[in-house]
């Protein structure tokens, strides 16, 4: 066999292996994009508004401060390099448990569920269940533009809500029992696997923040800087907080990292880790 034609047919193969190859990456790669949707780019001028409340207003008695040593951490992959802080909001906080483990809370006497609302328009995107067996953690894509999106945690979503399930802003989207907490984050995935944290309150609109400024707070009151979460020098063994004192920000409370709104209902039974 003539050497320049087994020569040809090699290349010829070579080539073909080459373009299937190039064609399965680009299509791996395109698929990461779609599932991921990341942003090429962040301005917070961008970013679409919180127009509603996520938890039932007379129920909140306490809000975590972005970037709060409470509860774990939660800054993996974030964009512009913080760590060991926790880059979203703890609405209350789960004070019951079965067995020591954490349990769903149900009504009794005049108790009642506590309301939870999509704090944007958008479309439910994810529901699955999580480590701790109370509820699901639901993500809700903003409609005004879908790169950022609200994930709410440890809810029970409403039977009649599913994933692709449009939703608007303070539409009642799940509940939690009467002695539950439930965290809120905002983010946007960004590129290169990275992810942008951000607090509702920062991008409340004044409407929908007019019940906490009834009670007397401004929205930079849940929210720590980044370097007054650096001055609190947080300390972190994995997920887990080594134990920390917040020596920065308004906490307006007796709550460690909480801005207090009212009187905890179950202040006999609060745990420890959640004393001053």
């Amino acid at each position: 066999m003539n050497v320049t034609y087994v020569m040809f047919r090699a290349h010829k193969k070579l080539k073909l292996c080459f373009i299937v190859i190039l064609v399965i990456v680009a299509g791996l790669l395109i698929g990461l994009k779609i599932k991921l949707n990341p942003l090429l780019a962040f301005d917070p001028s961008t970013v679409p508004p919180i127009t509603a409340n996520p938890m039932q207003q007379d129920k909140i008695f306490a809000v975590s401060l972005f970037r709060s040593g409470q509860g774990h951490d939660y800054s993996y992959g974030s964009w512009d390099g913080e760590t060991c802080r926790s880059m979203k909001h703890y609405f209350n906080m789960g004070q019951n448990q079965v067995n020591n483990r954490p349990a769903r809370s149900v009504p009794t006497g005049s108790e009642t569920v506590i309301k939870i609302y999509a704090p944007l328009d958008g479309t439910i995107t994810d529901n699955h269940a999580e480590q701790t067996p109370i509820g699901t953690q639901v993500r809700i894509a903003s409609a005004k533009d879908n790169h950022f999106y609200i994930r709410l945690f440890h809810i029970d979503l409403l039977p009649s809500l599913k994933v692709g399930s449009n939703v608007q802003a303070g539409q009642l989207v799940g509940t939690i029992g009467p002695k539950d907490g439930m965290d809120v984050s905002y983010e946007a995935n960004y590129r290169f696997g990275q992810t942008v944290y951000l607090s509702i309150f920062d991008y409340m609109t004044d409407e929908a923040f007019s019940p906490y400024q009834a009670l007397g707070f401004k929205k930079s009151d849940f929210v720590l800087s980044r370097s007054q979460a650096d001055a609190n020098n947080y300390k972190c063994n994995g997920e887990q907080f080594v134990k920390t004192t917040n020596t920065t920000g308004n906490n307006n409370g007796d709550l460690e990292g909480y801005v207090s709104l009212r009187p905890n209902p179950y202040a006999p039974i609060l745990h420890d880790q959640y004393k001053k």
